[in-house]
């Protein structure tokens, strides 16, 4: 049997077990579709179970899904999922090229291709834009492309959180475009087009139908998203736990199941927040100390090898990663990216690196200082 017979055969497969799960798992609901003809699917993304829910909506047409780089350095389990569906790998942190290569090879042989268009899951519940020429993909390999929208996702497993809350969630295709209406596109108009389908914000969605998300210790692991306190102005002082948000200067507020803050000062939800402590270290005259213990760089290659490099203290001075003998000009840095919460990936003098914290933590504030550096540069 050749490989994409498998695949086909193991995806209706797959699908009849496994679909029924995470629709009782999440609450899940979605309109189900059955394509004549191959397709590029391009989605929101707001949790690590997103190609399962994309999938449900499809019980009989098998695609590929592009998939983050690191799940192609677990061993044995890597394996099993080669065989069960051979994914697309996509290097966060680096320029993608050759992972559109790889798309336009499955779509020319006439499978359907999905993609997570913004990269990465949302940290704060609203939807980002698509890396420019995603959707060009589907206009080069001359096939329909579809978008489609994940709905109550954040509020349901947000990327910070620990655990699942029970609320409602919905998934469904927004528009159809053929190669037709995509050759009288411009690539701009495609990309809006595209942010404009799979655009999701939380927070305005609560705010037209509000909805409970039940579940257990609802703030821990926030530390992984909120770096700087709003009362105090420190970094790395605020953590999450059970139900509650608090600082060591005295901050204390509890996360509702609307997901909101309660008392709902000094924001209303954790979108407020983030933006201003990004704005905050945006136009702060000096950035606070950044100091995270026991980090791992590696320097990964082509074959998904690791070559572990040092294992040391990380500090950011001068706008540079510092970790042991190594420094990272952040200018210098091309693609700078996260993976789950506790993976630092970037391309360096056309190197491609990655820093593995032993748990859970911030990272995110070395992401926002490498933004500014290359907005200014810029």
């Amino acid at each position: 049997m050749n490989e994409s017979l498998r695949h086909k055969k193991l995806w209706r497969i797959l699908h009849a077990v496994i679909c029924p799960v995470f629709r009782r798992m999440l609450n899940y609901s979605c309109e189900e579709y059955n394509p004549e003809t191959p397709a590029l699917i391009i989605a929101n993304h707001v949790t690590n179970y997103d190609p399962f829910l994309v999938a449900c909506s499809f019980p009989k047409h098998q695609m590929y899904f592009v998939a983050s780089e690191h799940l192609f350095r677990k061993g044995w389990r890597t394996k099993a999922i080669n065989y069960l569906v051979a994914p697309i790998s996509r290097r966060k942190g680096s320029n993608g090229g050759d992972t559109a290569l790889a798309m336009l090879r499955k779509l020319r042989a006439g499978h359907s291709v999905c993609i997570f268009g913004e990269g990465e899951t949302t940290w704060n519940g609203v939807a980002q834009k698509i890396f420019a020429g995603t959707g060009d993909i589907a206009k080069i390999g001359k096939v329909n492309l579809m978008t489609y929208r994940i709905e109550g996702g954040y509020l349901s497993a947000p990327r910070w959180g620990k655990g699942i809350r029970k609320g409602k969630m919905y998934g469904s295709i927004v528009n159809t475009y053929t190669p037709e209406q995509l050759s009288h596109m411009s690539s701009q108009e495609l990309n809006d087009a595209v942010n404009r389908d799979i655009s999701e914000n939380a927070w305005e969605r609560q705010k037209e139908s509000p909805q409970r998300f039940k579940g257990k210790k609802r703030a821990e692991q926030i530390e992984t998203a909120l770096f700087i306190c709003p009362e105090c102005h420190k970094q790395g002082t605020v953590y999450g736990t059970g139900n509650h948000v608090r600082c060591s200067c005295g901050l204390d507020t509890v996360y509702t199941e609307y997901g909101t803050f309660d008392p709902p000062k000094p924001f209303e939800n954790i979108l407020q927040w983030d933006e201003w402590q990004h704005d905050y270290l945006k136009n702060a005259e000096t950035l606070p100390a950044f100091r995270d213990e026991d980090i791992k760089l590696f320097e990964l290659q082509q074959d998904h090898s690791e070559n572990l490099l040092a294992q040391d203290v990380l500090t950011l001075e001068d706008n540079t990663l510092l970790l042991g003998q190594y420094r990272f000009p952040l200018e210098n840095v091309s693609h700078f990216a996260l993976v789950q919460k506790h993976l630092m990936v970037f391309t360096y003098q056309g190197k491609y690196y990655e820093m593995h914290a032993p748990k859970p933590i911030c990272l995110r504030k070395y992401l926002a200082v490498w933004h500014n550096v290359n907005a200014k540069g810029a």
